[in-house]
Protein backbone atom coordinates (compact mmCIF):
# COMPACT_ATOMS: atom_id res chain seq x y z
CA UNK A 1 0.00 0.00 0.00
CA UNK A 2 1.37 3.42 -0.92
CA UNK A 3 2.08 6.17 1.59
CA UNK A 4 -0.78 8.19 0.09
CA UNK A 5 -3.21 5.28 0.54
CA UNK A 6 -2.12 4.77 4.15
CA UNK A 7 -2.54 8.48 4.88
CA UNK A 8 -6.01 8.50 3.33
CA UNK A 9 -7.02 5.41 5.30
CA UNK A 10 -5.92 7.06 8.57
CA UNK A 11 -7.86 10.22 7.68
CA UNK A 12 -10.96 8.11 7.00
CA UNK A 13 -10.67 6.34 10.36
CA UNK A 14 -10.44 9.62 12.27
CA UNK A 15 -13.20 11.26 10.24
CA UNK A 16 -15.44 8.26 10.89
CA UNK A 17 -14.82 8.54 14.63
CA UNK A 18 -15.50 12.26 14.91
CA UNK A 19 -18.43 12.37 12.49
CA UNK A 20 -20.11 9.45 14.26
CA UNK A 21 -19.95 11.41 17.52
CA UNK A 22 -22.18 14.20 16.18
CA UNK A 23 -25.95 13.64 16.55
CA UNK A 24 -28.04 13.46 13.37
CA UNK A 25 -30.86 15.96 12.93
CA UNK A 26 -33.91 13.97 11.83
CA UNK A 27 -36.01 17.12 11.58
CA UNK A 28 -34.15 18.65 8.63
CA UNK A 29 -32.07 15.56 7.73
CA UNK A 30 -28.92 17.67 7.90
CA UNK A 31 -30.08 19.59 4.83
CA UNK A 32 -29.68 23.34 4.65
CA UNK A 33 -31.67 24.47 1.57
CA UNK A 34 -29.40 25.95 -1.06
CA UNK A 35 -26.26 24.61 0.64
CA UNK A 36 -24.35 21.46 -0.38
CA UNK A 37 -24.17 18.42 1.87
CA UNK A 38 -20.85 18.23 3.70
CA UNK A 39 -18.78 15.37 5.08
CA UNK A 40 -15.12 14.95 6.10
CA UNK A 41 -14.71 12.58 3.10
CA UNK A 42 -16.73 13.55 0.06
CA UNK A 43 -19.58 13.54 -0.37
CA UNK A 44 -19.31 11.84 -3.75
CA UNK A 45 -21.98 11.03 -6.31
CA UNK A 46 -22.53 7.31 -6.97
CA UNK A 47 -23.67 7.92 -10.55
CA UNK A 48 -21.05 10.49 -11.52
CA UNK A 49 -18.15 8.93 -13.48
CA UNK A 50 -15.69 11.56 -12.25
CA UNK A 51 -16.33 10.46 -8.65
CA UNK A 52 -16.02 6.71 -9.31
CA UNK A 53 -12.38 6.40 -8.20
CA UNK A 54 -13.19 7.92 -4.80
CA UNK A 55 -15.80 5.29 -3.84
CA UNK A 56 -13.92 1.97 -3.40
CA UNK A 57 -11.96 2.99 -0.29
CA UNK A 58 -15.26 3.69 1.50
CA UNK A 59 -17.01 0.59 0.21
CA UNK A 60 -14.15 -1.79 1.03
CA UNK A 61 -14.04 -0.60 4.64
CA UNK A 62 -17.69 0.08 5.41
CA UNK A 63 -20.00 -1.57 2.87
CA UNK A 64 -18.76 -5.14 2.84
CA UNK A 65 -20.85 -8.12 1.73
CA UNK A 66 -21.76 -8.87 5.37
CA UNK A 67 -22.88 -5.27 5.90
CA UNK A 68 -24.98 -5.26 2.73
CA UNK A 69 -26.59 -8.57 3.73
CA UNK A 70 -27.25 -7.13 7.20
CA UNK A 71 -25.30 -9.93 8.88
CA UNK A 72 -22.72 -7.95 10.87
CA UNK A 73 -20.91 -4.63 10.85
CA UNK A 74 -17.40 -4.17 9.48
CA UNK A 75 -15.88 -1.38 11.60
CA UNK A 76 -18.71 -1.20 14.15
CA UNK A 77 -22.46 -1.70 13.96
CA UNK A 78 -24.35 -2.42 10.74
CA UNK A 79 -26.11 0.94 10.92
CA UNK A 80 -22.84 2.69 11.70
CA UNK A 81 -21.13 1.32 8.61
CA UNK A 82 -24.07 2.05 6.30
CA UNK A 83 -24.39 5.52 7.82
CA UNK A 84 -20.73 6.22 7.06
CA UNK A 85 -21.20 4.95 3.50
CA UNK A 86 -24.25 7.16 2.93
CA UNK A 87 -22.63 10.28 4.33
CA UNK A 88 -19.65 9.79 2.01
CA UNK A 89 -21.80 8.61 -0.94
CA UNK A 90 -25.36 9.86 -0.23
CA UNK A 91 -26.97 8.24 -3.28
CA UNK A 92 -25.28 4.83 -3.17
CA UNK A 93 -28.23 2.70 -4.25
CA UNK A 94 -27.40 -0.59 -2.55
CA UNK A 95 -26.50 1.17 0.70
CA UNK A 96 -29.81 3.07 0.61
CA UNK A 97 -31.70 -0.19 0.04
CA UNK A 98 -29.78 -1.92 2.84
CA UNK A 99 -30.38 0.89 5.36
CA UNK A 100 -34.09 0.99 4.54
CA UNK A 101 -34.40 -2.79 4.79
CA UNK A 102 -32.54 -2.85 8.11
CA UNK A 103 -34.70 -0.13 9.66
CA UNK A 104 -37.87 -1.90 8.48
CA UNK A 105 -36.70 -5.30 9.67
CA UNK A 106 -35.56 -4.11 13.07
CA UNK A 107 -38.46 -1.64 13.45
CA UNK A 108 -35.89 1.05 14.27
CA UNK A 109 -37.30 4.09 16.08
CA UNK A 110 -35.16 7.22 16.12
CA UNK A 111 -35.53 10.52 17.92
CA UNK A 112 -35.41 13.96 16.28
CA UNK A 113 -31.75 14.10 17.31
CA UNK A 114 -30.16 10.69 17.37
CA UNK A 115 -27.07 8.72 16.47
CA UNK A 116 -28.37 7.97 12.97
CA UNK A 117 -30.74 9.39 10.39
CA UNK A 118 -34.09 7.79 9.68
CA UNK A 119 -34.43 5.91 6.39
CA UNK A 120 -36.59 8.79 5.15
CA UNK A 121 -33.74 11.20 5.86
CA UNK A 122 -31.16 9.11 4.03
CA UNK A 123 -33.44 9.06 0.98
CA UNK A 124 -34.16 12.78 1.20
CA UNK A 125 -30.45 13.49 1.45
CA UNK A 126 -29.78 11.31 -1.61
CA UNK A 127 -32.42 13.12 -3.66
CA UNK A 128 -31.25 16.54 -2.48
CA UNK A 129 -27.65 15.62 -3.30
CA UNK A 130 -28.39 14.14 -6.74
CA UNK A 131 -31.86 15.30 -7.90
CA UNK A 132 -31.64 13.51 -11.26
CA UNK A 133 -30.82 10.12 -9.73
CA UNK A 134 -33.95 8.23 -10.77
CA UNK A 135 -32.99 5.00 -9.01
CA UNK A 136 -32.56 6.71 -5.63
CA UNK A 137 -36.03 8.22 -5.99
CA UNK A 138 -37.46 4.84 -7.05
CA UNK A 139 -35.94 3.14 -4.01
CA UNK A 140 -37.52 5.80 -1.79
CA UNK A 141 -40.90 5.22 -3.45
CA UNK A 142 -40.53 1.48 -2.82
CA UNK A 143 -39.67 2.09 0.84
CA UNK A 144 -42.68 4.36 1.26
CA UNK A 145 -44.90 1.71 -0.34
CA UNK A 146 -43.57 -0.99 1.99
CA UNK A 147 -44.12 1.20 5.06
CA UNK A 148 -47.68 2.20 4.17
CA UNK A 149 -47.04 5.68 2.78
CA UNK A 150 -48.94 5.02 -0.44
CA UNK A 151 -49.71 8.63 -1.36
CA UNK A 152 -46.13 9.72 -0.70
CA UNK A 153 -44.91 6.73 -2.71
CA UNK A 154 -47.15 7.75 -5.61
CA UNK A 155 -45.67 11.24 -5.54
CA UNK A 156 -42.10 9.92 -5.68
CA UNK A 157 -42.91 7.56 -8.56
CA UNK A 158 -44.52 10.37 -10.53
CA UNK A 159 -41.46 12.56 -10.09
CA UNK A 160 -39.15 9.71 -11.08
CA UNK A 161 -41.21 8.96 -14.19
CA UNK A 162 -40.86 12.56 -15.32
CA UNK A 163 -37.12 11.92 -15.46
CA UNK A 164 -37.19 8.40 -16.93
CA UNK A 165 -40.62 7.46 -18.37
CA UNK A 166 -39.31 4.33 -20.12
CA UNK A 167 -37.30 2.86 -17.22
CA UNK A 168 -38.65 -0.72 -17.06
CA UNK A 169 -37.91 -1.42 -13.39
CA UNK A 170 -39.44 1.91 -12.40
CA UNK A 171 -42.63 1.16 -14.33
CA UNK A 172 -42.80 -2.33 -12.83
CA UNK A 173 -42.56 -1.12 -9.25
CA UNK A 174 -44.95 1.74 -9.96
CA UNK A 175 -47.41 -0.84 -11.25
CA UNK A 176 -47.22 -2.76 -7.97
CA UNK A 177 -48.18 0.41 -6.11
CA UNK A 178 -51.07 1.11 -8.49
CA UNK A 179 -52.44 -2.38 -7.88
CA UNK A 180 -52.42 -1.75 -4.13
CA UNK A 181 -54.16 1.58 -4.80
CA UNK A 182 -56.75 -0.39 -6.85
CA UNK A 183 -55.96 1.72 -9.91
CA UNK A 184 -56.01 -1.40 -12.06
CA UNK A 185 -56.42 0.10 -15.52
CA UNK A 186 -53.49 2.43 -15.02
CA UNK A 187 -51.49 -0.44 -13.51
CA UNK A 188 -52.20 -2.48 -16.64
CA UNK A 189 -50.84 0.28 -18.89
CA UNK A 190 -47.72 0.61 -16.75
CA UNK A 191 -47.26 -3.17 -16.73
CA UNK A 192 -47.48 -3.30 -20.53
CA UNK A 193 -44.73 -0.71 -20.67
CA UNK A 194 -42.49 -2.59 -18.23
CA UNK A 195 -42.89 -5.99 -19.87
CA UNK A 196 -42.56 -4.66 -23.42
CA UNK A 197 -39.17 -3.33 -22.30
CA UNK A 198 -38.16 -6.84 -21.22
CA UNK A 199 -38.70 -6.67 -17.45
CA UNK A 200 -38.50 -10.32 -16.28
CA UNK A 201 -40.31 -10.63 -12.94
CA UNK A 202 -43.90 -11.96 -13.18
CA UNK A 203 -45.20 -10.51 -9.90
CA UNK A 204 -47.06 -7.53 -11.37
CA UNK A 205 -48.56 -9.64 -14.15
CA UNK A 206 -49.78 -12.18 -11.60
CA UNK A 207 -51.28 -9.53 -9.33
CA UNK A 208 -53.21 -8.07 -12.26
CA UNK A 209 -54.45 -11.51 -13.33
CA UNK A 210 -55.68 -12.12 -9.79
CA UNK A 211 -58.03 -9.10 -10.09
CA UNK A 212 -59.16 -9.90 -13.63
CA UNK A 213 -56.76 -7.84 -15.73
CA UNK A 214 -54.73 -9.67 -18.37
CA UNK A 215 -51.84 -8.23 -20.32
CA UNK A 216 -52.05 -8.33 -24.11
CA UNK A 217 -50.04 -11.10 -25.75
Amino acid sequence: MSYRSITLAVVLIFSAFFSNAAPRNNFNCGIEPGQPLTNPYGPYDAIKPSDAAKLPIVLRAHFTTDVERLIRGSTGSIMGDIDYTLRAIPNHHRALAAMAKYQRREKVKLQERDKFYTAHCYFNRAIYFSPKDVTARMLYAMHLHLTGGLDASLNQYQQALELAPDYAELNYNFGLLLVDLKQYEEALLVAEKAYSSGYPLPGLKNKLLAVGFKLSE
